[in-house]
């Protein structure tokens, strides 16, 4: 028999979106103002001091309206229609955000033994089941599909902010069948390594597989010749993603060589 610690919880979106609603948009759990007796909700707050306030809510003037824009409508809030994946993700993006220009003086306006914060914890863990992970960028927040080679380029390579914003947007739920954004984000991507990496000093099968993808492939050129004309969507998305993971390698390098030059030096200094 399996201990509780070795019991699954699979995840159900929709039952995890029941439990958001149940505690952001109908427990009464945040004072209202510091010496008041009266309790509010999570997106009540949010519409009564945070949501006008918000640089990216267009011409919105409530989170009611937000919530329509990005697909959760009327039906799917009241549970008669099932949310779907992508508008799952949106309504957690939209969350976060708005938590993150709460900031810290919603916490203090918090009832004591509340489920608010737990719940707000639980995001962390849903998104970690669903494989992606909330990023930083800013004055905004963005989810994305975890990915260890972008973190790991991030973490070891200074990069100019808008490659920074291409390699996570390359991740992004939004455009993950999107063959146009894909082949956008690629594009400056080659462009990036074109003016800065010197792919074919160390490793010149990797320029020329680069390059066949980029420029036969239909993101530097229309499609021209066979079998690539032959490709279906489904054929280019995977070359496509392979490329991207051929460019991370490419950007990496640089840090790597660096680093094998350092360590040539050194040995040099020691004899």
């Amino acid at each position: 028999m399996k201990s509780i610690f070795e019991i699954e919880n699979r995840l159900d979106i929709q039952k995890e979106f029941e439990r958001f609603l149940k505690v952001f948009h109908h427990l009464k759990e945040i004072r209202l103002h510091e010496y008041s007796e009266q309790y509010i909700t999570l997106f009540s707050y949010f519409d009564v001091f945070i949501f006008k306030k918000w640089k990216f809510r267009d011409t919105m003037l409530t989170t009611s309206e937000y919530l329509e824009h990005i697909g959760i409508t009327k039906n799917i809030l009241a549970k008669t229609e099932k949310i779907d994946k992508e508008k799952f993700l949106r309504y957690i993006e939209f969350v976060m955000n708005l938590l993150k220009e709460a900031g810290y003086p919603l916490f203090n306006k918090i009832r004591d033994e509340s489920m608010l914060a737990p719940t707000i914890e639980n995001i962390e863990i849903v998104l970690e089941k669903m494989n992606y992970q909330v990023v930083e960028l800013e004055d905004r927040r963005i989810l994305t599909k975890r990915n260890a080679d972008v973190d790991s380029v991030l973490a070891e390579v200074l990069l100019p902010q808008d490659i920074t914003y291409v390699l996570l947007e390359y991740n992004d739920f939004r455009i993950e069948k999107d063959l146009e954004a894909k082949r956008k984000l690629l594009k400056q991507l080659d462009l990036y390594i074109e003016k800065n990496i010197k792919i074919r000093e160390f490793d010149k099968e990797l320029e020329d597989s680069i390059g066949v993808i980029v420029n036969k492939m239909g993101v530097n050129h229309p499609i021209k010749y066979e079998p690539y004309k032959s490709f279906s969507n489904e054929e280019l998305m995977e070359w496509y993603d392979k490329c991207f993971l051929m460019m991370i390698h490419a950007i990496r390098s640089v840090e790597v060589n660096t680093i094998k030059r350092k360590r040539k030096a050194l040995e040099s200094t020691s004899k």
